[in-house]
């Protein structure tokens, strides 16, 4: 998962409200089965023209709202989340689960209709933000023609097409600059995956524990990706948090539930393991809401 160096950045439902106190083994549970893998890697020539090229990462749960969301990136220190509806989030779901259905749903039939039209989904842009809702649009070719149709769509109804056709997805990056400071739990590649306070961590799989140094013996949560200013704070990417505010940290769970506890505008401290040593360093207040799209 993470190439062997130095430190450095690596690669980044329930609609019942998740209210400060409420215990999330549920939401852990319910999330248990979503894996996605890369649809296509991302090109240096598309970064260069000011759009990063992105794979659907999961689908998760807004702690603070219990909405679903999709995280698209293309390495975890890329990271956009993408608010979706129920539906939306139950059609990515069922394609990461391989679930078959007797009659096509919705996205089925939209990429059916799109086959038998012979009609190519090239790629799916989210390409902006108004009023705090993200923009996006489908660009189609048609057989025997080489430019691209542009059709207005949902970005949550784009990238439902894109992992049932393998279609490319683009996000421009100046959309990158105001990622909103949510809290979500997820899962990803049968690892349990949370974000508190613009810090994102993972329990540690074997290849972290290989990347990083990590003992066997040891338990918390891996450091993945950290918010604009984290880094100053005294937090690496590969950091093993063992503790916050005194209790000890085994999985993401306990992450969640000890960063919850702790005051909004508190600094809450930590203890990491960071090349064999324990060091102790300080998690920030929680910044000013973020924008939701």
């Amino acid at each position: 998962m993470f190439p062997s160096s130095s430190r450095r950045s690596g690669r980044l439902r329930s609609s019942a409200s998740a209210s400060a106190g409420r215990p999330f083994a549920p939401v852990l549970c319910a999330l248990a089965g979503l894996v996605m893998t890369a649809l296509l890697p991302a090109t240096p020539a598309l970064a260069q023209e000011g759009w990063l090229e992105v794979e659907v990462a999961t689908v998760g749960v807004d702690l603070n709202t219990g909405a679903p969301l999709a995280l698209v990136h293309e390495g975890w220190d890329e990271v956009l989340p993408i608010w979706i509806g129920n539906n939306e989030a139950e059609a990515i779901i069922r394609v990461l689960r391989d679930e078959a259905f007797p009659r096509p749903l919705t996205h089925d039939l939209m990429a059916s209709v799109l086959r038998t039209l012979e009609v190519e989904l090239a790629e799916v842009r989210i390409h902006d933000l108004r009023d705090g809702t993200y923009i996006g649009s489908l660009h189609l070719r048609e057989a025997g023609r080489d430019e691209l149709r542009e059709v207005d769509a949902r970005p949550s109804d784009g990238l439902a097409l894109a992992v049932r056709t393998g279609a490319r997805i683009r996000v421009a990056r100046h959309l990158l600059a105001g990622i909103p400071d949510v809290d979500f739990v997820s899962t990803e590649r049968n690892r349990a995956i949370a974000r508190m306070r613009g810090v994102t961590v993972a329990e540690p799989g074997t290849q972290d524990r290989e990347d990083w140094g990590i003992p066997e013996d040891r338990d918390g949560v891996v450091v993945l990706h950290m918010g604009v200013g984290m880094g100053t704070r005294g937090l690496e990417t590969g950091d093993l948090i063992t503790s916050v505010d005194g209790n000890d940290i085994e999985g993401a769970l306990d992450f969640i539930n000890a960063m919850r506890a702790a005051s909004d505008d508190a600094t809450v401290p930590v203890r990491v393991l960071r090349n064999g040593q324990e060091e102790e360093v300080q998690i920030p207040g929680r910044r000013s809401p973020g924008r939701v799209g």
